[in-house]
């Protein structure tokens, strides 16, 4: 449910400053020989059959696990492979099952959301509005039928997932549902048998093997020298197999060496310190993948050094406010006052296109944004906490509207590109502060787009609420200066005092309830009118009519004269 204000504003959550992410990954191809491929496909397919087993074995167990069961599964893992290939096995099952039963909370928690918000607008009659609660009817009885066989499809789904959810049944598709289902409907597909069948085993292929810090290169398994030669034990039964290629505590050495384009200098510090290094090895059609997993060496912060100190370090050169939007990124530097500094910058992104392609264009994007900060001496980026959990059912649009909008939302990668920038940014040595997006196009039109438009240069709405969004990750309000508490010349009633309660002037604060700025000899049972002052007087009944006083009024709050009294009718 989302907080509101009395004024029926949402409330705005204080702008955080995001933590740099400890870990990195990176990746390069293994040109293999054919020896090398038959060797390594021959080791994912024995771990991917005991991977599966285990797998059935921990969602089978369910919530019951204890340490005996995670000690006897590792134990016989361990009888067929090794420790190390054991344990790495065991906790990637875990760690699939956990994800699981995130998910099918996330799924729960969303399908509940979308009931009620759809129960809530059934309540409301069509083409209707219920004032209180601002819930919307249906426009039309079409529409209204529509959503209530949609209610009926979801508490059904509902009701599935939270006897699954209650159960500690998880399901969880080895390769992807994506290929499950190719393979249910070859022909819509596409793709012919043999091609699936290729796939299929490339995606449940996966060799994978923990780091261990202080042993020989960060891992025992998988072992990569600075050099870039690569040594992979092997399980006793490969071993046996293939002794003419192993040696004798059966290790085989890759024809194929490795070398890594990015970050290859904080690797190689990394493997020759004998820090721990976690390796994955996979196949993508004809090519074979691997990455490198570890936790590099940062800059200790200065001790002593709150949460506070750390925003007031980060906003010291100004920021740059950044409105995502589907085409396009709009950036305007801000200095340390919040004043708009120049003219704002556009990145223009298209996301339509394949996973590659879409990752090129957030790529670009953040190097972009990145490369204008340290141009114009900004210190830190302030960008929106996009989410879209509760669009489908509650953006208040039905019809060719509705789906487009969603198709839009859809399609906007938020998460990726936010932990992408974060990650990032952080390197380049800027902060990245995290803002509520609320009313940031709609103020920003209100308050900034004329003020910095000129006759050449028009601000558009996206480069106006950038501005806004760096403003709130400042800590400051939309507003371009305080606001006057008395628009009108001061009078006996604004000396008096009570005009002054709205101290929130110049924040994004809400305002209190008009009842709070009332004088205090207006009581609720007393008089209808009232002199005009400096703000609008509002029943104690909560009518909020707007009266004008009788031109005969004389007196007020402070002169001690009371009301008239208006006649009875």
């Amino acid at each position: 449910m989302v907080e509101r204000s009395p004024s029926g504003l949402r409330v705005l959550t204080p702008p955080r400053l995001t933590a740099p992410l400890p870990g990195l990954a990176v990746q390069t191809r293994l040109r293999l020989s054919e020896r090398d491929e038959l060797i390594l496909r021959e080791l994912g397919g024995l771990l991917s059959e005991l991977a599966v087993r285990d797998l059935a074995q921990r969602a089978f167990l369910g919530e019951d696990q204890s340490a005996a069961d995670f000690a006897r599964r590792k134990r016989e893992l361990t009888a067929l492979t090794s420790s190390r290939w054991a344990g790495t096995i065991v906790r990637r099952s875990n760690e699939q099952w956990e994800l699981s039963r995130r998910g099918q909370t996330a799924h729960l928690h969303q399908l509940t959301t979308a009931i009620a918000a759809i129960e809530g607008r059934l309540a409301v009659p069509v083409a209707s509005c219920d004032v209180p609660t601002r819930t919307r009817g249906y426009p039309t009885q079409q529409v209204r039928a529509a959503k209530q066989r949609r209610l009926q499809h979801l508490s059904a789904v509902a009701a599935r997932v939270a006897a699954d959810l209650a159960a500690g049944r998880v399901r969880v598709v080895r390769g992807g549902k994506d290929l499950l289902r190719n393979r249910l409907h070859l022909d819509e597909s596409g793709v012919d048998l043999v091609r699936w069948r290729r796939r299929w085993s490339d995606a449940r292929t996966r060799i994978e093997a923990d780091g261990e810090s202080g042993k020989t290169f960060g891992n025992q398994s998988i072992q990569i020298s600075p050099q870039g030669s690569v040594l992979i034990k092997l399980p006793p039964e490969l071993a046996t197999r293939h002794t003419a290629s192993c040696d004798r505590f059966g290790r085989y050495r890759l024809d194929a060496t490795c070398a890594f384009a990015y970050r290859d200098a904080d690797w190689r510090s990394h493997v020759a310190a004998h820090r721990s290094v976690g390796y994955t090895i996979r196949f993508d059609a004809d090519r074979c993948i691997l990455t490198a997993a570890f936790t590099p060496l940062r800059a200790q912060l200065p001790a002593g050094m709150d949460d506070e100190q750390l925003m007031k370090s980060a906003l010291a050169g100004g920021v740059v406010g950044v409105d995502h939007n589907a085409d396009h990124l709009a950036a305007w530097r801000l200095d340390a006052h919040g004043n708009p500094v120049g003219r704002p910058e556009r990145v223009m992104v298209d996301y339509h296109g394949s996973a590659s392609r879409r990752d090129a264009q957030i790529r670009h994007a953040c190097s972009t944004l990145i490369r204008h900060a340290k141009n114009v001496g900004a210190t830190a980026l302030v960008i929106e906490d996009l989410g879209f959990d509760t669009a489908r059912e509650t953006c208040g649009w039905t019809g060719r509207g509705g789906r487009r909008f969603r198709a839009l939302v859809a399609g906007m990668p938020t998460a990726r590109f936010a932990a992408r920038l974060v990650a990032m940014a952080h390197r380049a040595g800027l902060a990245v502060i995290v803002v509520d997006p609320a009313y940031s196009s709609r103020w920003g039109a209100q308050h900034w787009r004329g003020a910095t438009s000129t006759k050449s240069n028009k601000t558009s709405r996206h480069d106006a609420a950038a501005i806004v969004l760096g403003r709130r990750g400042q800590g400051l309000g939309a507003r371009r200066r305080a606001e006057k508490t008395v628009l009108r010349k001061k009078t006996e009633a604004a000396r008096s005092g009570c005009v002054g309660a709205h101290s929130g002037a110049g924040t994004e604060d809400h305002r209190p309830p008009v009842s709070v700025l009332q004088p205090a000899s207006v009581a609720r049972s007393g008089p209808k009118f009232a002199p005009r002052t400096a703000y609008t007087m509002r029943l104690a009944d909560g009518a909020g009519q707007r009266s004008s006083p009788p031109k005969t009024v004389r007196g007020g709050p402070s002169s001690g004269v009371p009301y008239p009294v208006p006649r009875s009718t």
